[in-house]
This record gives structure tokens, sequence and C-alpha cells, in this order.
């Protein structure tokens, strides 16, 4: 008996817990909400595309049976200008091999070209996996990308295929801002 009073109990605590977490923000109030940082997606892709075709002018050209397997791993965060800046001026000076000041520059003329005002940015990025004591065979995190057959013209006869091999796109970064 004394079991199914302490079930009751639990059950009537935890019914009330759960209610809490369910109250509903206003809009307002929202943008206090604070604590996740972010979203990370980790994916065992098993992907085929039918047929990828370009026709130009009556001719065409056929990728058949393309397929994407393997691992992604991703993240995906919200980056305030504060954020977003440094981050790309740190990407522009180690693939430029430019100074801070010559990143900057760089920096201040995309964002200009592309048309971002300072709003947030969503970034995507694909973390290295393995790092210090930890270490990871990088193809275990790295899709691999096939191409079944490739025909031009509506003759059917393939030329070949192509196969893309542990496509790493660890350490990648992508940025993405809406803009007039």
């Amino acid at each position: 008996m004394n079991a199914f009073k302490f079930s009751a109990v639990a059950l009537a605590l935890a019914a009330s817990f759960s209610a809490s977490a369910m109250t509903s923000i206003a809009d307002a109030d929202l943008s206090q909400v604070s604590g996740q940082e972010g979203v990370s997606i980790v994916a065992d892709l098993n992907i085929n595309i039918g047929a990828f075709t370009y026709t130009d002018d009556g001719a065409s050209v056929s990728f058949n049976n393309i397929g994407i397997k393997g691992m992604m791993i991703a993240t995906i965060d919200v980056l305030t200008a504060a954020a977003f800046v440094p981050a790309v001026n740190a990407s522009v000076m180690a693939a430029g091999g430019y100074d801070a000041a010559r990143a900057a520059a760089v920096v201040t003329a995309a964002g200009v070209a592309t048309g971002w005002t300072g709003q947030d940015v969503v970034q995507f990025a694909f973390p290295v996996v393995g790092s210090g004591a930890v270490t990871a065979d990088a193809r275990l995190a790295t899709p691999t990308i096939t191409v079944a057959s490739i025909t031009t013209g509506h003759n059917g006869a393939s030329f070949g295929g192509i196969v893309i091999k542990n496509l790493d796109l660890q350490g990648t970064k992508v940025w993405m801002y809406g803009h007039k």
C-alpha cells in the first residue's frame, strides 16, 4: 500500500513539474531566455537522388543514381554581430595569412558586398572529430558521394561514374544571413 501511495505522490509531482515546464512565455519575455547555446546534428546519411540532369538547347547531361552515404556531424548556432565579426576575421586570417587589420578590411568589404548590416547570423559548423587525448579516424565523420553513371543526350549510354570518398568538411563553417 505504501508503494502505491508513494507512486501516486511521485506521479502528482512529476505532472506538476511537467506542467510548469510547459508554461507559455510572452514574446517580449522570450529574448531573456538563455541556456541553450545551439543545436548539434549527427546524421547517418543514406541519400539517393535518382538523377540530376542539366539541359541546354536540347542537349543534356545526366548524373544518375547519386548516393550520399556516411556520417555527418554539424552544429548550428545563431551569432550576434559581436561574435560573428571575430569568427570571420579569424577565418580570413587563417586562410589568407593576413594580419588583423587586413582581415578586418576584407571582412568589411565582403559584408558590404553581400548586404550584411550587423544582423544576427546563423552559423553551420562541421567540428573536428577528436582532439587532444581523444583521437578519431576522420573518415568516420565524412560522407562518400557516388554517381553510378553519367549519360549525355537521350541514348542512355554511360561514360562512367564518379566516387568522392571521405568528403571531409571538418573545420568548415558556413554563415547565413538575410538581407534586402
